[in-house]
């Protein structure tokens, strides 16, 4: 019989960074740069595309970046990733 892995916890800053994407998933017309708390703004831009003229973070795809923190959370990749190795 398969052991159960029980995954690596999550600290409470990304459990932060996932709940707001959740948020922001569901309904980005109310999860807008302004409302992304200061300290997890950074783990959205690096997610983000780049506006052409200004360099910052392109706000049409904030949505995409909540999506891909949601898979990079699962996954257990990116911003995410855990240095240990899993158990068998």
């Amino acid at each position: 019989m398969p052991r159960t892995i029980a995954p690596a916890p999550m600290t409470q800053t990304q459990i932060d960074v996932v709940e707001h994407a959740l948020r922001c998933f569901r309904d980005v017309s109310i999860c807008g740069w302004d409302a992304i708390p200061k300290e997890l703004q950074s783990y959205f831009a690096k997610y983000m595309d780049r506006d052409v003229w200004t360099g910052q973070s392109d706000l049409q795809s904030l949505r995409e970046a909540a999506l891909l923190i949601l898979r990079d959370a699962i996954t257990r990749s990116g911003e995410f990733a855990t240095d240990e190795p899993p158990e068998y």
